[in-house]
This record gives C-alpha cells, structure tokens and sequence, in this order.
C-alpha cells in the first residue's frame, strides 16, 4: 500500500460540521465537543480498521528477557522479528507451563528464542538470548491514535478516512441534537464506509504482503 497522507486538521472537521449545521459562529455545538467527537471517532476507526501500522526497531540484547513497549500506545502487536526471523507468540499461561516443561531449571539460553507474551506492556521472549545483536528485535504494531487538543492539531488517521470521521462527528451532534432518525443514518454511513475501506485494504494487503497477526484471545 502507497504511503498514507495526513494532512487534515481538527479545523477541517469542525468547518464540516458547522456548515451542516449553519452554525458558523460556533454558538450551537461547543468546541470541547467537537474535539471530544473527533478523539472517539479516531479512536473508532482504528479500533474497527486497524489502519494506523508502525515498526520499531532495536537491539536484542544478551541476558535480557523483558522489553518495553514502544512510546507510542500499542492497540495491538503484529508481528516480533529476532534477526529477521518470526517468533510465535503465546499467551503469558502457555508460556508458563511452556517454560516449566521445555527448560525447569531456567539454564536454556539461544540467540533466537521460541516464544514470545505480552503482559501489562512488556514483551517478554524465552529462551533469553545468549548474544547481543544490534538491531535485532524488530516489532511490528498498531498504534493507538494521538487525540487532538486543539482544531489546529493534525489528525491520526489518513485522509482517505476523513469522510468517516466527519461522519461520526456528524452522528454524535445529530444525537445532541435530538434528531435521532438522521443521526442513526449518519452512524450507518460510517460503518458502510469503514467497511469498504476494510476490504480495500484486504485486497491492498493480500497483493503486497501477508500480515503476520496473533490470536486475539492471547491477550
């Protein structure tokens, strides 16, 4: 898939929806909530359209079993690479009881290890590495969107999902509203719109490459 373009502000959105509503002057809905509106609906879009994808890259290093997560907020992790090669990924119960059975006494150690879990933040791998090896941990993730503070801030989510947003921001302060008939419509074109926005990037995935994703229940 080409590079995704972010070029679209908070201000983008509330000029939409003021415009709507004819409410230029901002005297009908407030800006705290149409901030509000925008940080749900990021959120939304990526929590249904996992869209906002990211690599971090660091070292491997020799006797270190645990690793923190990135700076940004993780939804969810992809895929771990240890010098290229893909780690299976296990629930922290199977990697107890995988631990207690493979190696009791705690003495196993290899430059690339079976298993890695998640738990609480921090990734944990086993067996630990014997070596160090710059630049070997590679993690592939999904990025929880950054919330705007102001209308001027840029947005999270591409500019192909801008309608959509503008969508649920126009859903929410239809409800405010009280007119619940057209807000129902407005949420129902979203979700028909993250929906063929999901099976563009299907079709776009499948073409380039096969994700690597672990089992949501690991979690």
């Amino acid at each position: 898939m080409p590079a995704e373009e972010f070029t679209h502000t908070g201000t983008d959105v509330a000029d939409r929806i003021r415009a709507q509503f004819g409410d230029t002057s901002g005297a009908q809905v407030a800006d705290a909530a149409i901030i509000r509106w925008i940080n749900d609906g990021q959120r939304e879009i990526v929590n249904s359209n996992p869209i906002l994808r990211a690599t971090k890259i660091t070292d491997y290093v020799a006797n270190q079993q645990d690793y923190s997560f990135p700076t940004d907020k993780v939804l969810v992790i992809e895929a771990i690479y240890i010098n290229g090669y893909p780690i299976t990924a296990i629930s922290p119960q199977e990697a107890r009881e995988y631990i207690k059975t493979k190696d009791p006494l705690g003495i196993v150690k290899s430059a690339t290890p079976d298993v890695w879990w998640e738990r609480a933040g921090v990734i944990s791998f086993y067996p630990i590495s014997d070596t160090t090896s710059t630049n070997g941990l590679k993690l592939e993730y999904i990025k929880v969107p950054t919330s705007i503070t102001a209308f001027a801030d840029i947005l999270s989510i591409p500019d192909r999902y801008f309608n959509e947003l503008v969508n649920y921001v126009t859903a929410q302060a239809l409800e405010l509203d009280e007119n619940y008939s057209a807000a129902a419509v407005k949420t129902r074109q979203f979700r028909d719109g993250l929906d063929r926005l999901s099976q563009k990037d299907a079709v776009s995935n499948s073409d380039s490459y096969v994700s690597i994703m672990p089992d949501p229940q690991d979690f």
